[in-house]
Order: structure tokens, then C-alpha cells, then sequence
């Protein structure tokens, strides 16, 4: 069925059943892939790192976002006028609020105790955020999560992370 403007009135451009919130997402996903690949490519190498320097990361997340772009408009594009889906969906307001206060603990523990206590208080506030209710095993998992993150920056990237103010005091 293929829905008409009434004379003299103008039909909005949109091409399937797509909305223009997904054409800003694949926008905003190209926009952000670009801008990582093009300021990893501006990240000075370190003269101590080997073949693989800090740069590699934002352009293998750049180049990997640009895929998911396009993807995303193919999507915008075959969606069905009228889709079930384009209607908005439920909020998780409990969800959101636990994923930014996670966050922000985070960034204020990050900044007092350093990147593996403030990393595992992040990695476990999101898996309750998401549903998960096994406290103590999401706990064990942030902290080793957090340290193997730890291991991946200091060793394989030549990159420290933040230690936190209270192992800087001496």
C-alpha cells in the first residue's frame, strides 16, 4: 500500500518507513567513526611502543563504526512504511539512571583510587543496570574485567592508566 499526499500538499522525504531519528544515528555513528579515524591518525608514536601504538585503537573503532553506518542506513532504507517498529519505544528510566550513576562514580572514583577499582565500579553498576542479580559473581567478573584492561593498556599499548590520587601520595 503506498500512501499519497493529498493535492497540494507536500509528502515529507523519507524513503521506507524510516523516521529521521534513525538517519541522525547513522549520521552520528559516520561522524564519530571519522573523527577517530582521522585524530588517531594525528596521535603522535611513542618512540618505546613497538608496531602496534596508541593510535591503532580509535582507528580499529573508527574503521569498525563506519561499516555499522552504512549498515544502519540500508536499515533506514528497506524499513516497511508504517513498521511496528517506528512506533517509540518503552524507556527504561531505572536502567538509564543506574548506567549514568555508575558513571559517574566512575569518572569521580577514577580520578580518588585509579582505573581498577573505579573500572570494576562501572563494569558491575551496568550488569545490574541490565538486569543481572548475582551480585558477588558480577563483582568477581567487573574486577577481573577491569584488571585485564589494566594488562591490555599497560603492556600491550605502552598507555598507563590513571592510578588515582591516593597511590600518588607518597
Amino acid at each position: 500500500m503506498t500512501e499519497t499526499a493529498a493535492p497540494g500538499r507536500r509528502s515529507p522525504l523519507r524513503l521506507g518507513g524510516s523516521t529521521g531519528a534513525d538517519w541522525l544515528l547513522a549520521g552520528l555513528v559516520l561522524a564519530v567513526g571519522a573523527f577517530l579515524i582521522g585524530h588517531g591518525l594525528r596521535l603522535p608514536l611513542p618512540l618505546d611502543v613497538g608496531h602496534l601504538g596508541p593510535q591503532w585503537f580509535p582507528i580499529a573503532v573508527g574503521a569498525l563504526l563506519l561499516p555499522l553506518a552504512a549498515a544502519l542506513v540500508v536499515q533506514a532504507v528497506r524499513r516497511p512504511v508504517g513498521d511496528a517498529t517506528s512506533e517509540k519505544p518503552a524507556t527504561d528510566r531505572r536502567a538509564l539512571g543506574l548506567v549514568v550513576a555508575s558513571l559517574a562514580a566512575h569518572l569521580l572514583g577514577l580520578w580518588l583510587l585509579g582505573w581498577i577499582p573505579a573500572g570494576a565500579v562501572l563494569f558491575w553498576g551496568v550488569s545490574w543496570a541490565l538486569g543481572s542479580r548475582r551480585p558477588l559473581f558480577d563483582a568477581g567478573v567487573a574486577v577481573v574485567f577491569s584488571c585485564t584492561v589494566q594488562v591490555a593498556f599497560s603492556a600491550g599499548l605502552g598507555i598507563a592508566l590513571p592510578v588515582g590520587m591516593l597511590l600518588e601520595v607518597r
